[in-house]
């Protein structure tokens, strides 16, 4: 399923990319960042159990008052409500059949009256039947965090707009292998958002829909919110602000040999949590791009 994913990719994206050059001005230092790897890690482990069975999740996370699968949608999601600290987090599974692929690869984008962004028209149309199927189990003064992983992470940022919209305390959402689900014009009116993205440096998935999708009234897709990349080990890069315009094409272009689709799948990003959750090193943009290209050299004799 993921190779249709990486084929579309590439069939849409074509041969436009960004020169070497500019990809190493998109960062040469170091930004000073308190990235929680054990929080992270938390968040991972509901993402992951989202794609469990309802009883492992009702065992695993004992405070769940709700397991859903709406009908129309074919997705997943559980609600876990602690009432005496007055919190409740919502977690989305994300890509897990045939269905949810062709949800991930629809790249029309249409304007959501009620939140008034342009949005991923497949994306909003399951958040939308999710958040209905939800709502009865929701409290409107509970502090909310929200988690996702694929299809699951772009739909997490959604419920979020909706909720704040409709006065939700929503404190913060966490994303693995999240696609985009706004464009540039919507992530001007998205500043509200606290969202935070983790990605895996050889994940293609976040790199959907292209970029070259563009739409004259609401421009083209683009992602909201500080970027943490995962990369082997303890190290890890930060950015504050996330081109991914330029970033996602010239991956495609200049180093499209490199990506791994088994690194969207969410054991990857758990294993690679766990290794940062004692000992965690960040590096530059830069330095991560010289270290994915020494990493793929065959050892020397």
């Amino acid at each position: 399923m993921l190779t249709a994913i990486a084929l579309c990719t590439m069939a849409l994206t074509g041969c436009v990319g960004v020169s070497s050059k500019e990809l190493l001005a998109l960062g040469s230092t170091v930004t000073p960042s308190k990235v929680d790897f054990v929080e992270l890690s938390a968040y991972a482990g509901r993402a992951k159990t989202a794609y469990a069975a309802e009883a492992a999740i009702r065992a695993k996370y004992p405070s769940t008052v709700r397991v859903g699968s709406p009908g129309k949608t074919d997705a997943l999601y559980f609600v876990e409500r602690d009432d005496k600290a007055k919190s409740q987090y919502i977690s989305i599974r994300g890509t897990a059949n045939k269905k949810n692929i062709f949800e991930d690869i629809e790249i029309r984008v249409r304007q959501d009256l009620d939140i008034d962004i342009p949005v991923h028209s497949g994306f909003d149309a399951t958040a939308r039947a999710i958040y209905d199927d939800m709502k009865p189990y929701l409290k409107p003064n509970y502090k909310t965090f929200i988690t996702g992983h694929s299809l699951g992470g772009a739909i997490a940022a959604l419920l979020a707009i909706y909720m704040v919209e409709d006065d939700y305390d929503v404190v913060k959402v966490v994303t693995f292998g999240q696609p985009k689900f706004t464009t540039s014009a919507g992530v001007e009116r998205l500043g509200f958002l606290t969202i935070t993205r983790v990605v895996d440096e050889n994940d293609i998935v976040p790199m959907l829909p292209p970029t070259t999708v563009f739409n004259r009234i609401h421009g083209s897709y683009q992602h909201i919110g500080p970027e943490v990349i995962l990369l082997e080990g303890p190290r890890y890069v930060f950015l504050p602000e996330h081109d991914a315009d330029r970033i996602s094409l010239g991956e495609l272009s200049r180093s499209i040999g490199l990506a791994d689709l088994a690194d969207h799948h969410m054991d990857n990003y758990v294993n690679r949590l766990s290794t940062k959750a004692t000992s965690a090193v960040a590096v530059s943009y830069n330095d991560r791009e010289e270290y994915v290209a020494l990493k793929k050299k065959p050892a020397s004799n």
